[in-house]
């Protein structure tokens, strides 16, 4: 009796001591954040959709649609960074492995002969002897102090940080996809405008140096105008390699090629997506950097419980049954059956504060994480003011742009219908239109700028439209490794057919 209540008392023991995790168990900082932004959207009532919505397709433009899909499917980096969610899930079952028993198995067969100067080589006369094993084995670290289960926790922070690097990655290819598109479309619309402009120079030159043939205009007009030309003429090139860089650009991020691009809209004709009203603060706590920079909080708050477990004794138990014989035939009847069980118990005595020294660079990276949350939190409340405020400010300059512009053109007409009727001289004309080149190619600049911030809100934002953009990432890897299945069962069936043809 007193023998079975020591066993029970041991087994109770073991299993309290198996409860205790050493270490700080994880609490999230409180931060001190506005309950909304500083800089409120006027747009539209908020219903609660628009953060979950494919935001890209209210531009209603197939091309945006087109390029972002296949940036979803194509995109390097985005392959890179699933790579590494699938490598930090794979680290995750391996820390998690070490919770449970491990089990083994062996064999062995040795053919040997002893010295027949010992006593069992006397026995045998010197004659060799064979040696055949078959062992199934088991260990179990007993996870008294925490140590695996910090591990595991670490590992599973580590994997959803991952993840979140995945989710921002996706948010960034997106949003740099719509970007580069709508800074095409801006380049195409000021090469339409240098163009024009040129040609309507050119003509003016041309007609110059005809009257002043017949001295209507004086030779310096003609160099004027020869001037004016060729100073449109400069911008074209310019304007045509920053247009091959861009579709490059679109090129690499889509794995779209250059010549497959879709049809472009033009600028003029993209739709303008809203964006809701009073945006709550809340809504940064599931963006993708911030996620991030928590589960890195966390990885690093249970790697000091783990590093702290170093402490402790480490207890294992194992244990082994098999077979052991030295003829074959004999090898699993019950009289060569071997077992074995056993414990282990290691614990540190003196290490020159290794494991001291490994506490404190746990807690460092700890102090790091934090300070990176902390920044991390503090820089998306950044980003978000800056990117509603730059839409706004972008409407407005776009309103102011556009009345400039259209006020030079009406300072053009003037100039050159007083230049027609002789009460003036052409520099006036020279100076109107010098002024309204650069002002229609910064109008087309800002209206684009104005396209963009939208993007830019979203990406600052986060949201659940990212969930959505990761489940077309999903169906499109499943496709492809169908697609890639198929391709190598069509490759094993291919010989059989080509044998089959040559038959007949």
């Amino acid at each position: 009796m007193k023998k079975r209540f020591l066993s029970i008392s041991l087994l109770a023991a073991t299993v309290i001591l198996a409860g205790c995790t050493v270490g700080p168990d994880y609490r999230r900082p409180s931060l001190d954040v506005p309950l909304e932004f500083r800089q409120i959207s006027k747009e539209v009532e908020d219903n609660g959709q628009w953060l979950t919505a494919r935001w890209w397709t209210q531009y209603q433009d197939p091309a945006i649609d087109y390029l972002v899909s296949n940036s979803i499917k194509n995109n390097r980096t985005l392959q890179k960074t699933m790579a590494n969610v699938e490598k930090a899930a794979a680290a995750l079952t391996v820390a998690r492995s070490d919770l449970f028993p491990q089990l083994n198995y062996q064999g062995d067969a040795n053919r040997q002969r002893q010295s027949e100067n010992t006593a069992m080589g006397a026995a045998l006369g010197g004659k060799p002897y064979n040696t055949k094993e078959i062992l199934a084995s088991a260990s179990w670290e007993i996870d008294l102090w925490g140590k695996i289960r910090r591990q595991t926790e670490s590992a599973t922070a580590t994997l959803r940080s991952v993840e979140a690097a995945h989710k921002a990655a996706l948010s960034s290819v997106i949003n740099s996809v719509v970007t580069t598109y709508i800074s095409v479309l801006m380049v195409d619309e000021q090469l339409t405008v240098a163009k024009e402009t040129a040609q309507s120079y050119l003509q003016t030159y041309r007609l110059f140096k005809v009257r002043a043939q017949h001295g209507n205009v004086s030779e310096m007009e003609v160099a004027q105008a020869k001037s004016q030309w060729q100073s449109a003429k400069v911008e074209i090139p310019v304007l045509e390699q920053q247009r091959t860089e861009l579709v490059n650009s679109l090129s690499i991020l889509t794995g779209v090629d250059v010549a497959d691009m879709p049809k472009f809209k033009k600028l003029r004709q993209l739709k303008v997506p809203v964006i809701g009203k009073g945006i709550p603060s809340r809504l940064l706590a599931e963006r993708p950097d911030i996620v991030q920079a928590e589960e890195n909080l966390k990885a690093a708050n249970a790697d000091i419980g783990a590093a702290k477990a170093m402490y402790f004794p480490s207890i294992s138990l194992s244990g082994g049954i098999g077979f052991s014989s030295e003829e074959l035939k004999d090898l699993v009847k019950a009289p060569s059956k071997v077992w074995s069980i056993g414990g282990n118990v290691t614990g540190p005595i003196f290490h020159w504060g290794a494991i001291e020294a490994g506490v404190r660079s746990a807690q460092a990276d700890q102090k790091a994480a934090l300070a990176d949350y902390l920044l991390a939190v503090s820089q998306a409340f950044v980003d978000v003011d800056n990117a509603l405020s730059k839409r706004q400010k972008s409407l407005q300059e776009l309103k102011d742009r556009t009345g400039l512009v259209a006020s030079l053109k009406e300072y053009k007409r003037l100039a050159r219908a007083q230049y027609n009727e002789g009460y003036t001289g052409y520099f006036t004309v020279l100076q109107a239109e010098q002024s309204l080149l650069p002002q229609q190619l910064n109008l087309a600049q800002v209206r684009a700028e104005t396209l963009s911030s939208v993007a830019t809100i979203y990406q600052s934002l986060g949201g659940g439209w990212i969930d959505i953009a990761l489940q077309e990432e999903r169906k499109a890897i499943e496709e492809l490794e169908k697609a890639e299945q198929l391709k190598k069962e069509q490759a094993l069936a291919a010989p059989e057919d080509k044998a089959e043809s040559t038959t007949f």
